[in-house]
């Protein structure tokens, strides 16, 4: 049964949209794979992240990345196409994708698009080997207050030393 205009259209229009609220789409090759393994991949996805897997006709994927301004992966979109938007984090979903493709051989990831960089399947791997979001700001943030505390124990150094000679200073007069 033929997809008439209409639908079309409106495909290409909820893929723009969820491609302008995405900070990354994952795009994956899904041949072969069971009604009852995409909806247990796409279980994992929602548990885990603010995320949607959805099956796309690569045309209309095409023109939808090009209308959302961001660099068409033509390379990428051959064969079914199952295309994964991350509407936050995208390094959880890439490690989820590339978990279930490691321990399914009927389900591959092709690559991606974060930001404006089209990625290949080791950029995608490369996403999915980075640190949590969570763990990336601690490191972040203890690399900015270390420094920050050293100088702020530098500039009180002097009023510390001061403070401790006069004490000194003001113990033996008290004892005489």
């Amino acid at each position: 049964m033929a997809i008439t205009r209409e639908q079309k259209e409106a495909f290409v229009a909820e893929y723009t949209e969820k491609l302008s609220r995405s900070q990354a789409a994952y795009i994956t090759d899904y041949r072969g794979l069971t009604v009852a393994g995409i909806g247990d991949l796409r279980k994992q996805i929602r548990d885990q992240a603010d995320a949607e897997l959805t099956i796309a006709k690569n045309t209309l994927l095409g023109i939808a990345f090009q209308n959302a301004g961001l660099p068409v992966p033509e390379a990428l979109l051959e064969g079914p196409t199952a295309v994964l938007f991350c509407y936050s984090d995208p390094v959880g979903p890439a490690r989820t994708l590339t978990k279930y493709a490691a321990g399914n051989d009927l389900f591959t990831v092709k690559g991606g698009v974060v930001g404006r960089s089209v990625l290949d399947q080791k950029g995608v791997q490369g996403m999915a080997d980075l640190p949590p979001r969570e763990v990336i700001l601690a490191t972040l943030i203890g690399a900015i207050q270390g420094p920050a505390q050293a100088l702020f124990s530098t500039l009180n150094a002097p009023m510390r030393e001061i403070t401790q000679v006069l004490h000194a200073h003001g113990e033996p007069a008290a004892e005489g």
